[in-house]
């Protein structure tokens, strides 16, 4: 019989639209869940595939010692190619001439993500290779032709073997982006390397294997070759890598999840304003069935069920646009990216699921609970059951419900605490300001028929209402403005690192002599052209006095002589400049001036690392010479950027007199090609290192995360909206009720349209201003602690905040009102009957 009734209520409910803003509240949340983490799973795995180039497969195993082949053989049966790479230097002879260079031998499988690009000549196309040099072949690239003044089809003699050049080696999917080393590429096949009789006992050869295959497969064979690896194999992917690319998709992954996180919020906000209003519409109903007799049980099984019957349907209508919506938006960013985007896992939709039952749970308990106190009086006195008591055990339940899903969403406590933090911040503000600002209200004394006095009369009237619509609109605006800010400062950073005319190409190893000549001949021919830095390498010996380690594990940079203080373990390279890089901002202390002499400036992190302070003596080991200098400055330095960086820069007195090489970064753009190969041909002992297809492929990367992250932004855009007229709709009947009063007392129409308006444009500039500061408070936190952007702090949101909140606000909810102010007075009586 109750099962009948519930069910009855339901679909009459639902077909008079009643259920229309809780069930469209539940739906969003898993909607928003579902479609955040299916387009987030998806697009981050297309973009790490694609970005996976860089390491010319999906992982790699790094070793200083030959690795088994038994790892190769396993990995096969499990489903993944597989390709060797040997690297070691050795000197190369040709034409009289000699030249060091880095040899790579390669399998035939190489690369297995990725194209390796070769030229047949100089001046030729480049064309993609289908694997590696054949045996007896090798190809070298541009400077080590330049170097040995070759042509292709000459010979080049390796170690004890004689090999052919058959093509110059244009472009390596996995060539290191260090512009001090490992310009002078050779490309060896594998089964030459016994030829050449390079190797020996006691030489430096470092091993690589590379694995391509689906995501499971590869994690399946990790966990097989896990406890197998030794401590001087290295097993990492991209995102191990420390590259712009890696410091792209963290970050987009970070935003991501801050936006799911956001939506989580608006969602539960929705739900839990929604289900308050749905059953405060219940009271009458509850009111009449007990005055016909129905026991507390019995209602209470058949609003149980119908809850029920409502979250099942919203999570199916959730689910059903989640799919579509995440289904469209995959296919049209997989166009954009030009790749096919993987499958989304099956925890999407468990989150989603779980996300939307817990919402729809915890946050209408307490409301239907009142619903059951309802006292069958109320059919007489209409206003018995208005005022139920709020819990503050529900609040801290409801609070802490929040926090556990941000966190089993995110997996991460620091975002969660952040995030959590300043959304309850905000209620606290608001809370506090609205008890203020609509308690004095009541002092103004503003005149009878005015809207503004109208406004305040019934800001005032609904005073506990409209803090919690306060709070809600503050919350909305708030989470929005730090979506927004924070994506436009993550592109914009982006933007500056790489600009139209970033440098494609460095210049590297550039003599004293060779200077002045190079710098003129790029002027003379429009080529752009950085500064010339000045390069010697160089070791931290000691640090006040005290010897530092000199060996440091790489994989934990932790010195291994305990008794030794903390160093670098390796050389370094040490530069000297009177004026600071433009791409460097002073942290702390005061660069060198003119009579600066014995200085150093440090980059922060490096500062923290060494454990320096201000003040600090570091002495400097060059070859067999050493010398002091002091710290008298800090820097942060942005090493996303295509520029030569430095972790020391030392004033100009200490290096002048000790011989060193240039390094500078140059723009070529198409139509200076030939004048740049003409200069590299001239000047052969220089290395020039391309980096134009780098540059490209973290453009593209780039452009891709920042279609996904519009697309999450417009969602939690939605959730906003939602929030905003999920609590305009909970004030309905109660507005309604006014303007019949207001009607039948002799108020015009343009009075009360009037101070319907003024109502909510002074709701959202309270909410606005309170959300544009909490907001720039958050952000400054946010993008130095996660995001490793420059904090700073955005003014112009303090004004854009409490405008486009009283605009949008008073818009949102003069629309929905405008219905209500446009029906006669005897169709609102039979609409509130």
């Amino acid at each position: 019989m109750w099962g009948k009734l519930a069910f009855r209520l339901f679909l009459r409910e639902l077909r008079r639209g009643e259920l229309t803003v809780i069930c469209a509240a539940i739906a969003l949340a898993v909607m928003t869940v579902l479609t955040l983490s299916s387009v987030t799973d998806r697009i981050g795995q297309a973009i790490l595939q694609k970005s996976n180039a860089f390491i010319a497969a999906d992982r790699a195993l790094a070793s200083n010692h030959a690795l088994p082949d038994e790892y190769r053989q396993q990995a096969q049966k499990m489903g993944l190619k597989t390709a060797q790479l040997t690297f070691f230097d050795t000197m190369l002879f040709a034409n009289d001439r000699m030249q060091l260079a880095a040899i790579k031998a390669a399998s035939s499988a190489y690369p297995l993500k990725g194209k390796l690009l070769i030229k047949s000549d100089f001046d030729a196309q480049e064309q993609v290779a289908e694997g590696g040099p054949k045996e007896g072949n090798v190809w070298l690239n541009e400077t080590v032709m330049y170097s040995l003044d070759l042509q292709v089809g000459d010979e080049v003699e390796l170690g004890a073997a004689t090999f052919t050049v058959s093509h110059i080696l244009s472009e390596e999917p996995d060539a290191p982006f260090n512009i001090f080393s490992g310009s002078r590429r050779v490309l060896l096949n594998e089964a030459d390397i016994a030829k050449t009789e390079v190797i020996q006992p006691g030489s430096r050869v470092f091993y690589r294997q590379l694995y391509a295959g689906d995501g499971d497969d590869v994690e399946a064979f990790y966990q097989w070759l896990k406890p197998q690896l030794a401590e001087n194999q290295r097993w990492y992917g991209v995102k191990d890598r420390q590259s712009p690319i890696a410091n792209s998709l963290e970050r987009s992954e970070r935003f991501l999840l801050l936006a799911g996180l956001l939506g989580i919020i608006l969602a539960a906000v929705a739900i839990a304003v929604s289900a308050k209003r749905y059953c405060e519409r219940q009271y009458d109903p509850v009111a009449m069935m007990k005055t016909l007799g129905g026991a507390r049980a019995q209602i209470r099984a058949i609003y149980l069920l119908h809850l029920s019957l409502v979250c099942g349907f919203s999570l199916l209508i959730g689910l059903a646009v989640g799919y579509s919506l995440q289904h469209v938006a995959a296919d049209y960013m997989a166009k954009s990216m030009d790749i096919s985007l993987p499958p989304a896992s099956l925890r999407p939709w468990l989150s989603a699921v779980f996300i939307g039952v817990v919402c729809a749970v915890m946050f209408s308990i307490k409301p239907l609970l009142d619903l059951f106190d309802i006292p069958p009086l109320r059919v007489l006195r209409r206003n018995l059951g208005d005022r139920l008591v709020v819990s503050k055990i529900h609040l801290a339940l409801s609070a802490l419900t929040v926090f556990g899903l941000m966190w089993l969403f995110s997996g991460k406590i620091k975002i969660t605490l952040i995030l959590f933090a300043s959304s309850a911040l905000v209620v606290v503000v608001l809370f506090v300001a609205s008890k203020v600002i609509f308690g004095t209200g009541r002092k103004l004394g503003l005149s009878p028929g005015n809207s503004w006095s109208l406004a305040l009369a019934s800001i005032q009237k609904r005073a506990n209402a409209n803090a919690v619509q306060l709070i809600s609109f503050a919350l909305a605006i708030k989470l929005l403005l730090f979506l927004i800010v924070l994506k436009n400062d993550m592109i914009n950073d982006w933007q500056s690192q790489l600009p139209a005319d970033a440098p494609n190409a460095f210049l590297v190893n550039i003599s004293e002599q060779e200077k002045q000549p190079v710098a003129d001949y790029l002027a003379a021919n429009n080529i752009e052209v950085s500064r010339f830095y000045p390069t010697i390498r160089g070791r931290v010996n000691a640090v006040n006095g005290e010897k530092v380690a000199r060996e440091v594990s790489l994989e934990d940079n932790e010195k291994k002589d305990e008794e030794a203080r903390s160093g670098v373990g390796r050389e370094l390279n040490l530069t000297w400049v009177r004026d600071m890089p433009s791409h460097n901002t002073l942290t702390k202390g005061q660069w060198f001036t003119e009579q600066s002499q014995g200085e150093v400036s440090i980059e922060q992190s490096m500062a923290e690392r060494l454990e320096i302070q201000l003040g600090d003596t570091i002495t400097f080991l060059i070859g067999s010479q050493s010398f002091d200098a002091e710290v008298t400055s800090f820097r942060e330095v942005n090493w996303s950027t295509l520029k030569p960086n430095f972790f020391m820069i030392l004033s100009p007195d200490l290096l002048a007199e000790f011989p060193a090489t240039y390094i500078a970064a140059a723009r070529i753009d198409d139509g200076e090609n030939k004048a740049f190969t003409q200069l590299l041909r001239q000047y052969p002992t220089i290395t020039a290192i391309d980096v134009d297809n780098f540059v490209e492929q973290i453009r593209s990367t780039i452009e891709q995360v920042s279609l996904a992250i519009g697309f999450v932004l417009a969602i939690v855009v939605v959730c906003g909206a939602l929030v905003l007229i999920s609590q305009v709709q909970a004030s309905l009947g109660e507005r309604m009720q006014e303007v019949v009063i207001l009607r039948t007392l002799g108020a015009r129409g343009k009075l009360i349209r009037g101070a319907t308006l003024y109502e909510f444009l002074l709701l959202g500039l309270i909410a606005g201003v309170v959300a544009a500061l909490v907001s720039d408070v958050a952000l400054f936190i946010v993008q130095r602690q996660l995001f490793e952007l420059p904090g700073k702090f955005h003014p112009d949101i303090w004004f854009i905040g409490p405008v486009a909140g009283a605009l949008f606000v008073a818009l949102l909810g003069y629309t929905m009102i405008a219905r209500t102010l446009n029906k006669n007075t005897s169709g609102l009586l039979r609409k509130l009957m």
